[in-house]
């Protein structure tokens, strides 16, 4: 069985972390003069332009992004790439600060890149992994387990039985807890995000309970076949 992307979920969290705090910053710092405010709004477009370009294609050599969530994960990182270069130009012609600096504006409240978009790729892995690869390695295992058991009945000991009985327990905990997950998360929209910025909380709470309930299923792996040998 595979370790879980648990670095690739941390780094999720952190990102959207800071992308909250710089998102937040950039957006009503004052900029003053036309130029200046079209200068800082092509950066901020720029390095979000540099940020979605190397998600699209972590997201097409993705392994372990089913089919169907990649081709979610890639219509929203396009959709914003796009959004975002025709934002820039319209920016760029802006003749006045006012419409400039409320222009510049949507690239935050519109494109949610770093705090909305980054998170969902790395969450819809994790919610991958679990469901397509962590999941069904347990059951295999937990299978293989009950099969040495049935022919080795003087093996079943309280610890063992224990510790069977806690593997089918996380096993069905994990499968309830993640099952439509990925989905739910690549539903989000900026809208909602803006409209709530602990939007992502449950489901980072819910991939991190799940990986620490994988932990736990294998241990009890450990426990059952260490007894049997």
């Amino acid at each position: 069985m595979r370790n879980l992307p648990t670095t690739l979920l941390a780094g999720a969290m952190t990102v959207g972390c800071i992308a909250l705090a710089g998102g937040t910053a950039s957006a009503v710092t004052p900029t003053t003069g036309l130029s200046a405010v079209q200068a800082k709004a092509a950066a901020d477009i720029t390095a979000r332009q540099n940020a979605l370009s190397g998600a699209i294609k972590k997201v097409q050599a993705n392994a372990i992004i089913t089919a169907a969530d990649k081709s979610t994960l890639l219509t929203t990182l396009n959709a914003d790439a796009s959004g975002l270069t025709g934002l820039g130009s319209k920016i760029a012609g802006d003749t006045t600060t006012a419409q400039a600096q409320a222009d510049a504006r949507t690239i935050f409240t519109t494109y949610r890149v770093y705090a909305l978009a980054m998170p969902q790729v790395a969450y819809a892995a994790a919610a991958d992994d679990i469901t397509g690869a962590e999941l069904p390695a347990l059951v295999a295992a937990q299978q293989a387990l009950s099969a040495a058991l049935a022919l080795q009945p003087s093996k079943n000991t309280g610890t063992v039985a224990s510790a069977m009985a806690d593997l089918a327990h996380q096993i069905a905990t994990v499968t309830a807890t993640t099952t439509g997950l990925s989905a739910t998360v690549l539903a989000f929209t900026p809208a909602q995000y803006n409209a709530d910025h602990a939007l992502l909380s449950g489901p980072r709470a819910t991939l991190v309970a799940a990986q620490a309930d994988v932990v736990t299923a294998k241990n009890d792996i450990v426990t059952v076949t260490g007894a049997l040998q």
